[in-house]
């Protein structure tokens, strides 16, 4: 019979085996992020009525639960007292049905609801997250107030953006077993479009063909139902969000894309141009990296993932807020063995949740050679994330060796009497050997 030893190897993770340090380290950052969130939460919903949800897509939902046409409105600028704030509708219309509950209350009511919601999503998104990378509770909650102290989480939290709602749909997509939930879950993500390219392509590279078409039935179902409440022409229902989003779009925060449009812009072109052109380039860079992504054999599903939200925020316009789906990357790198790739990643992410705001505030200008720099930054996070190396499909356990006699026995005795092997101690079964035994099963 195997024999239980002390000897064991360092704790997976980046934080220190110390318990005092670790209890230290994660108060530090813990008092940060209740500070931060602290202040998204008055920002979002005790502030200025005229600075709080910003981007919250009340007016949509509510312009659409009277029977009127958000999209429509907005293209033909007769949107004054109806779309409010900075909440321009070039969304699809299933977001708006989800949030017609929303849409119907007064809005400074809604926006405390919406902040509330995020939360929840939030919380929801670091279950799933430990789930799909196997953290333990230390590096649970170091995974959670990194992001609620960062200034993306911050900044969603304040606006009252959809950035997190989405990403808990795509969390879904790929933590879930069964298809349709997966399938539901990525067709309801498709309401914020910019992150679909690089998965659905991705996705169709690795012949999930099923979960796309499932994918299909919430935007399809969304737009029937808005037609249906509006009437008019279908096939102008169907691209009017499309349109939105060319009068509405504004510059990115580290995309390939901007820096394309600011040249263009520079060089006297008109808006078809300069919207089209960046457009086909961001598309384009997003299949490239799709395919890659789908076709790299050495990344499980959870990996591309992560690699999959990083070039996306490279390949397409996105704005600081969006930056909270770093997460799921991050969450990759704190339990992956120690590696260039590792602190890559992490610095990188460190870059974008808490130096890029600094720089923001001394640098507000908008400039093409920064966001270019950002977005190369973007690439080699994606690439040293594509890099990590991941064990998730050993599940562990672990057991201080003064309970052997305890729960660790039996434990094993079972495992035995079913005819399971079992290894104690083995640094190379993939399981958390700190303690210096090792369950393997």
């Amino acid at each position: 019979m195997d024999s239980a030893t002390t000897k064991g190897s360092s704790r997976p993770g980046i934080l220190p085996s110390s318990s005092v340090l670790r209890i230290f380290i994660l108060a530090a950052i813990a008092l940060i992020a209740a500070v931060s969130t602290c202040v998204g939460v008055k920002e979002a919903a005790f502030s200025d009525p005229g600075t709080e949800g910003i981007d919250f897509q009340w007016s949509g939902a509510h312009l659409l639960s009277q029977h009127e046409d958000p999209w429509k409105l907005y293209i033909n600028h007769q949107d004054k007292g109806k779309v409010i704030l900075g909440q321009q509708p070039n969304y699809l219309a299933e977001l708006f049905l989800l949030l017609q509950p929303l849409g119907q209350m007064p809005f400074q009511q809604a926006v405390k609801w919406w902040c509330g919601l995020n939360l929840f999503f939030t919380g929801c998104i670091l279950y799933l997250v430990r789930k799909m990378f196997l953290l333990d509770r230390d590096h649970t909650l170091l995974i959670a107030f990194l992001l609620m102290a960062s200034m993306p989480f911050r900044v969603t939290l304040h606006i009252g953006q959809q950035s997190l709602f989405v990403l808990l749909m795509l969390c879904i997509t790929f933590y879930a077993q069964n298809p349709m939930a997966k399938g539901l879950a990525l067709g309801v993500s498709y309401s914020k479009y910019s992150f679909a390219p690089i998965i659905v392509v991705m996705l169709l590279m690795k012949r999930r063909i099923g979960v796309i078409l499932i994918s299909s039935i919430p935007p399809l179902v969304g737009l029937l139902l808005a037609w249906r409440m509006l009437g008019g022409s279908f096939k102008s229902l169907t691209l009017e969000p499309f349109a939105v989003a060319k009068m509405a779009m504004g510059p990115g925060a580290a995309d390939i894309m901007t820096p394309l449009e600011i040249l263009l812009r520079s060089l006297g072109f008109p808006l078809g141009v300069t919207f089209s052109i960046p457009a086909i380039l961001g598309l384009v860079a997003a299949v490239v990296a799709a395919i890659w992504i789908g076709r790299n054999k050495r990344m499980d599903e959870k990996l591309q993932f992560a690699v999959a939200l990083i070039l996306t925020l490279m390949c397409l316009k996105h704005v600081i807020y969006d930056f909270v789906v770093l997460v799921v990357p991050i969450a990759a790198a704190v339990m992956a063995p120690r590696s260039k790739a590792r602190s890559i990643v992490l610095l990188c992410g460190a870059h974008f949740w808490f130096l890029t705001p600094i720089i923001q505030r001394l640098a507000p200008e908008i400039s093409a050679m920064k966001i270019l720099t950002y977005s190369l930054l973007l690439l080699v996070m994606g690439i040293a994330t594509s890099l990590l190396q991941l064990n998730l499909t050993a599940r562990s356990a672990s057991v201080p060796v003064n309970d052997w006699s305890g729960a660790a026995k039996q434990h094993v005795e079972r495992r035995v009497a079913a005819g399971v092997s079992v290894r104690l101690g083995d640094p190379e079964s993939g399981g958390i050997t700190s303690y210096g035994i090792c369950l393997r099963h």
